[in-house]
């Protein structure tokens, strides 16, 4: 019995060593008793998967007990629900992973960003808020979705992340830790308003990090520009020529390389200001000069309380920063902005336009009045994602047409005081100002009322609708919305305001040849669709 015993021993060791080598395999067929277990069953092409959550999640997923190269490649979707997710290493098994959600990591546990998803070339969507750290690869690309707010990721957006050629896209970064937008995603991202939505969604940054534009192609590029030079990038053909002076502030010396950041920034103002009518067909009166401005350092100072107290302060060559976040509004140092064009240009900014590109992706911009008495238009305007929409309502609206405000101010129920009314009134008449608002809803006595009954602005409801100029009763507009009222998808200048804009260019480019009449602007408004009424 004990010789039985010894041969079984024996040939069970002689099998495990055969096992072990590699020159048998295991089956569900092998042999076990109750001394001892044979060999377990593991296939061949089986995948180690890390982080036990991880793996347990995609065991579930796939309704199996092992994870292997072929069942992990029919995952296209993957959501990875509360855990904490120490390491997402091994991901890039999923070789026809399209989405990727990861929602939360528990106790907002930070996880380092894996290299391998930059791999994974059929992931076109990640959503993983309060998930990663550390920096993004270089080569990560491809993205029509991509959102990682709140996250502790660093450094730069990869220059090829978002898919610019997708019907849509979407990109989620607020409140991380990057520091430089590629200059070609966002002028992307800029010239498509109705495409794209994002200013929410890209800045602010955390605290103490501040959010910039930047340029690979330009990177090895040891030309520059130097400060004060200046280019006409475009010449009158109409008119007497109105001046018309692009610059900007927050912009350092990397940023004024020949074909660099500044001057794609400056000439895409140029061409999103000219987008929308009634300036596209206007552009002939102008004379457009691009000066380039170098500041000591890059971005744009920036406050997140109502007492304007900067932890991080960026100096720039003219002062440009916002207050606070609350208020959309800019300060810069107007005065020396004007000197600077005509010490650099030979040229007075008086009677022309002004514009400056202040560098910072949060939302807001500001158009003064103290120069309306000479009628020289000065705005500024901050290059975030809806920079077009912000450079039309503030460039083209307030400072060359002169508009005031549609909308009303947040939590505003009351009506206009009768103090404030009476001086707005007296200020309007004075400068010509603000025509596209009312203190009547008297349709014979507003500015707009030829408009109204016009059998061809039909499509345009245009009226007395209450509410504009931050008051929601005593003041009206032309129509129920307008760009001048909101930034919503869509909103152009409604007819009234283009009535006004081409007024005032009329006038400027002009002078005492022009008188303005209402069905001259109709014909130039309306184009080769222009009838006269009966």
């Amino acid at each position: 019995m004990k010789a039985l015993l010894h041969s079984r021993i024996a040939a069970y060791i002689a099998l495990s060593i055969f096992i072990l080598s590699g020159m048998v395999s295991c089956s569900d067929d092998d042999y076990t008793d109750d001394l001892l277990v044979i060999c377990p069953v593991v296939p061949q092409d089986s995948v180690l998967i890390a982080d036990e959550n991880l793996r347990e999640a995609l065991l579930t997923l796939l309704n199996t007990d092992s994870l292997t190269a072929g069942n992990l490649a029919t995952i296209t979707s993957l959501t990875l629900k509360s855990k904490n997710y120490s390491t997402l290493e091994g991901i890039s098994h999923l070789v026809n992973l399209d989405s990727l959600t990861i929602d939360n990591n528990k106790q907002k546990g930070f996880i380092d960003f894996p290299a391998e998803i930059a791999d994974m070339r059929n992931l076109t969507y990640l959503k993983a808020s309060r998930v990663f750290k550390g920096t993004l690869p270089d080569s990560l690309s491809g993205f029509t979705y991509f959102a990682t707010a709140e996250c502790r990721l660093t450094g730069n957006i990869p220059p090829r992340l978002m898919n610019l050629d997708a019907e849509r896209i979407y990109l989620g970064i607020k409140s991380s830790r990057f520091t430089g937008m590629p200059v070609d995603i966002w002028r992307r991202l800029c010239i498509d308003t109705e495409k794209y939505q994002l200013t929410n969604s890209v800045a602010p940054q955390a605290d103490g990090y501040f959010l910039t534009l930047y340029d690979p192609d330009s990177l090895t590029n040891n030309t520059y520009r130097e400060n004060g030079d200046f280019e006409l990038y475009q010449t009158h053909s109409k008119g007497n020529g109105i001046n018309m002076f692009i610059l900007c502030d927050g912009f350092d010396r990397s940023c004024n390389a020949i074909n660099g950041i500044a001057e794609k920034v400056m000439k895409l103002s140029v061409e999103q200001m000219f987008a929308i009518n009634p300036m596209n067909n206007l552009r002939d009166y102008f004379d457009i000069y691009l000066l380039y401005v170098e500041s000591p350092e890059k971005g744009m100072t920036y406050s997140t309380d109502w007492c304007a107290t900067y932890e991080n302060k960026v100096e720039t060559y003219f002062n440009t920063h916002q207050p606070n976040l609350a208020n959309r509004y800019y300060l810069c140092d107007t005065p020396r902005i004007m000197e600077y064009i005509e010490e650099n240009t030979g040229l007075s900014p008086f009677g022309g336009v002004v514009m400056l590109i202040a560098h910072n992706l949060i939302h807001g911009g500001s158009a003064g009045m103290e120069y309306v008495h000479n009628r020289t238009s000065f705005s500024v305007s901050t290059i975030e994602t809806q920079f077009a929409k912000t450079i039309w309502h503030e460039s083209v609206g307030h400072s060359i047409g002169w508009l005031a405000d549609e909308y009303v101010e947040n939590g505003n129920n009351s009506a206009i005081p009768d103090d404030t009314k009476n001086w707005y009134i007296d200020e309007f008449d004075r400068y010509d100002y603000g025509r596209n608002i009312a203190y009547t809803n008297d349709n014979t006595a507003v500015w707009w009322s030829d408009f109204i009954g016009d059998e061809r602005y039909a499509d345009e409801e245009i009226g007395c609708y209450e509410g504009a100029h931050y008051y929601s009763k005593g003041v009206w507009r032309a129509t129920e919305n307008s760009i001048m009222r909101t930034y919503d998808r869509d909103q152009t200048f409604n007819a009234p305001c283009r009535a006004i804009i081409w007024k005032e260019i009329m006038t400027r480019a002009l002078g005492d040849e022009f008188t303005y009449d209402y069905e001259d602007f109709v014909k130039f408004d309306m184009q080769d669709r222009y009838y006269p009424l009966q």
